[in-house]
């Protein structure tokens, strides 16, 4: 059976070739991606299976939850 998205994401971020670096590569990738999407017009990232705005809120809530784990 294939593995869900959080033991891959897991799996990545705790057995990578590249030790713990991978896991501030991820985390860059992450912040990147949402800031991409935040700017975005909501409207502009509708798909037919995913609201736009949807979409939008889950980048404004990474975002979010990055700058409180920062703020620690």
């Amino acid at each position: 059976m294939p593995s869900t998205n959080v033991e891959f994401v897991t799996e990545l971020m705790e057995f990578s070739d590249h030790g713990a670096l991978i896991q501030a590569f991820v985390m860059q990738a992450l912040e990147q991606y949402a800031r991409r999407v935040a700017a975005m017009d909501p409207e502009a990232l509708d798909t037919p299976m995913v609201s736009g705005h949807a979409w939008h809120g889950c980048a404004l809530e990474v975002l979010q939850k990055l700058e409180q784990r920062l703020e620690t």
